[in-house]
């Protein structure tokens, strides 16, 4: 579940780049403890989708205001995410429509947010998350601006992304 909270929080760092970038990117989630998670995200007219590689994990698609968790294990298995994680979602908006002009370093909810920027600084190269219960460092590699197909960003049925 942490990481389904992680993941909202980056993935809203990351809306602001909705705008300024439409394309793909691998990441990479790098725990203290050494765990290591690998994906995939898109970004388009913002329209998210956030995949993780592992089949027992899940990918998050941010479509029409909305979030949605699906299993990676049973695509047709999906849920809409309306409990209060929506709640830090709504102060990170405030704070990302203001981006590339925020501060880079930033509390908020008991967690301290850090980003460095990419030399094109359209999107982020790391996302630096500490609380008490996680740290973590996401980055975003190999990113490629282009369009993407709105097709990516259903959640039912969920359409496959040819990788990268």
């Amino acid at each position: 579940m942490n990481k389904i909270y992680i993941f909202l929080i980056f993935l809203f760092l990351n809306t602001t780049h909705a705008l300024a970038f439409e394309g793909e990117c691998f990441f990479e989630e790098v725990y203290k403890n050494g765990e290591i998670q690998n994906g995939f995200l898109l970004v388009s007219n913002q329209e998210i989708r956030y995949e993780y590689f592992d089949k027992k994990l899940y990918t998050i698609i941010y479509s029409d205001e909305n979030f949605y968790l699906i299993s990676n294990t049973d695509q047709k298995n999906f849920e809409k995410i309306n409990d209060q994680r929506i709640n830090v979602f709504q102060k990170l908006v405030n704070i990302v429509k203001q981006y590339p002009n925020i501060n880079k370093n930033m509390e908020m909810d008991g967690f301290e947010l850090s980003i460095e920027d990419s030399q094109n600084k359209r999107i982020p190269k790391r996302v630096i998350i500490k609380s008490n219960q996680v740290n973590l460092s996401i980055y975003l590699n190999q990113c490629t601006e282009k369009p993407i197909n709105k097709l990516f960003f259903k959640f039912n049925p969920i359409f496959d992304y040819p990788i990268l």
